[in-house]
């Protein structure tokens, strides 16, 4: 995929994210819960696009992506598959860190499970 495509892709992942969090909430910051799932991974698309769009180095793009399925499964009551979809859709895009996608996926696991720790310990 050409670099041009990938931006396009990442840019319209975030903007649908963004979209999906302020209809759900209303665009309420009211709900920690929400703040924490919905707008947690709509910032967290937001970093992915930005690491996309720019050179800033690529294990930022996998952290945000483990943001997200730290939302996924972990903050969630149950699973939102729509929140995994967005993980999955970013994985093909991202560059990859060290030319290793088993780097990126395994940041993107780490990130998830340090997440979960800090967020159970506040």
């Amino acid at each position: 995929m050409r670099s041009g495509t990938r931006g396009v892709a990442a840019a319209f992942d975030a903007i649908v994210m963004i979209a999906l969090a302020y209809t759900i909430t209303g665009g309420s910051f009211a709900d920690p819960h929400a703040d924490v799932v919905l707008w947690g991974s709509a910032a967290a698309a937001v970093v992915a696009a930005i690491t996309v769009l720019t050179a800033v180095p690529a294990e930022l793009g996998w952290v945000a992506v483990g943001y997200v399925l730290f939302a996924a499964f972990l903050a969630a009551v149950r699973p939102v598959p729509l929140l995994v979809l967005l993980a999955v859709a970013y994985v093909p895009i991202l560059r990859r860190p060290h030319t290793s996608l088993v780097r990126g996926l395994g940041l993107s696991a780490l990130t998830a499970v340090v997440a979960a720790i800090a967020v159970r310990a506040l």
